[in-house]
């Protein structure tokens, strides 16, 4: 685990950098070029570590954090599921919708079986931590 972290922290890593790079570049590229003045001398390196800078080549760069604060400040709240109505994440009732399949649950057997086969197979894929599609896929065929 420790080596999977730290191969996965050195592609992020790298991976920020080139993002970091390819939004300083195209951020260079929308601004009018200036004259060049052979008494200038280099213009310094670009630090990123300030986000309060007023550099106008950062104005990607602070958009891309800014739509990133936003992001993670949004609350993840999980589609709560309800074995009796089918609705919710992974619910019987989209699978009949997808299917149009509705009408061939109309009798009680067929019903009760279809029911009882979702219940299960919900049940297994959370014991086992798997996904449901993984313990039994639900076919569509023709009748």
């Amino acid at each position: 685990m420790l080596v999977y972290a730290r191969s996965d922290t050195h592609f992020l890593l790298y991976i920020y950098d080139n993002l970091r790079n390819a939004l300083l570049d195209r951020d260079l590229s929308l601004q009018p070029s200036p004259q060049p003045d052979s008494t200038q001398s280099p213009p310094a390196p670009i630090l990123i570590s300030n986000s309060h800078s007023h550099n106008p080549s950062h104005a990607l760069i602070k958009e891309v954090l800014s739509r990133s604060n936003e992001t993670a400040l949004r609350v993840y709240e999980r589609e709560i599921y309800d074995a009796e109505s089918g609705l919710g994440a992974g619910g019987w009732d989209r699978l009949l919708k997808k299917w149009n399949s509705a009408p061939l649950l109309v009798d009680g057997v067929r019903r009760r079986v279809f029911l009882s086969m979702h219940a299960w197979r919900d049940r297994v894929a959370r014991e086992d931590d798997e996904s449901t599609g993984y313990v039994i896929s639900f076919v569509s065929r023709s009748h």
